[in-house]
């Protein structure tokens, strides 16, 4: 039996999930934003600025779509500086009407005054707070986002400088950053795969995206620019609000860094990929493959396709393609019951 790790019907969309414009510490207008990412072949963008929740669906034009959002955070300590524990979560709004804050706490509020924005008038869920950094309180923020009508994603694990004891604690999110091209460019790891592998093996399935968390203070083409380095391609039955809300929901799509992934589906207990040009292709498990799990390319060639046997105590496969230039893309995790028998 064949089992399509995508759907068969709708198309595949790039989106950026996660940025910042002059709203809060960004040096684009939204209206910038979108043309930016527009002009470089993007069909999906949310604008996530920090602890401002703002309706920019208004910017949407045929081809492309604007989706709402915003960055909630938790931090260690306030005097701590560059050695504070961060907990940074986007909230996207699953419908475009969804403007309700979660927990506002006006220690937080950093941006309200340059935009002309009175606390007690912030749209929100309950009362203002007093949150801190601590398991309890991230996880009541998941829990109230997530039931008052958000999508709720944990940002940059390695710049957050959390370890497993932290964000191993947090319950409800539906997905995850594996990148976070941003914090790249200042010296963390290029991918988050080591986070996103431990969630794993404790048993959370959780889905993986790459985001930009552009704020623009370097123009195109400069090598400090932070847009453009991660992005997300949802397979969506069309182009909506409504459709690509579901689309994530149900992890339909892929993560990347650059490579393309075309098709991917089980069969006979094989694993069968087809991707943009690759010098490898590989399925991480929980536990040891060894060369089982990677399709390599000849030296000094590229594959486009790759079939790699699977076994039933694999549990669950995720897929990183790599292309020439060391750029990946990567797949969640899918979990194997019932696909593999052997």
């Amino acid at each position: 039996m064949r089992y399509d790790l995508f759907p068969a019907e709708g198309t595949f969309y790039k989106a950026n999930l996660h940025s910042h414009t002059v709203i809060s510490d960004g040096k684009l207008t939204p209206e910038e934003m979108r043309d930016l990412y527009r002009d470089h072949g993007y069909s999906i963008l949310a604008i996530t600025d920090h602890e401002i929740m703002m309706d920019h669906t208004d910017l949407s034009e045929p081809g492309f779509l604007m989706i709402n959002g915003y960055e909630i955070y938790l931090r260690e300590r306030f005097d701590a500086g560059r050695i504070a524990k961060n907990c940074h979560i986007n909230l996207i709004a699953k419908t475009p009407t969804e403007l309700r804050q979660i927990a506002v706490d006006p220690k937080y509020l950093k941006y309200t005054d340059k935009n002309g924005i009175k606390i007690e008038d912030i749209p929100r869920v309950g009362e203002i707070c007093d949150r801190h950094y601590c398991t309890r309180d991230i996880n009541a923020i998941i829990r109230t986002a997530t039931e008052n009508g958000y999508l709720v994603s944990y940002n940059h694990p390695s710049w957050s400088l959390e370890t497993i004891e932290e964000f191993g604690k947090y319950e409800g999110m539906y997905a995850m950053e594996i990148v976070n091209y941003g914090s790249s460019l200042e010296g963390f790891p290029a991918d988050d795969s080591w986070a996103y592998d431990q969630m794993l093996r404790l048993g959370k399935n959780i889905w993986c995206l790459a985001n930009d968390d552009n704020h623009n203070k370097f123009p195109v083409g400069h090598p400090a620019c932070d847009s453009f380095g991660g992005f997300n391609m949802i397979k969506a039955r069309e182009l909506t609000y409504e459709a690509v809300i579901e689309a994530l929901e149900k992890g339909h799509f892929y993560a990347s860094m650059g490579p393309e992934i075309y098709d991917m589906y089980i069969e006979n207990n094989e694993l069968h990929v087809s991707c943009s040009p690759a010098v490898s292709i590989a399925a991480r498990m929980v536990g040891r493959a060894g060369i089982r799990g990677t399709a390599f390319a000849p030296v000094g060639e590229t594959i486009t396709e790759g079939v790699i046997p699977l076994q039933k105590n694999d549990t669950y496969i995720r897929v990183e393609i790599t292309d020439v230039h060391g750029k990946k893309a990567f797949t969640h995790a899918y979990f194997l019951d019932g696909m593999v028998d052997a």
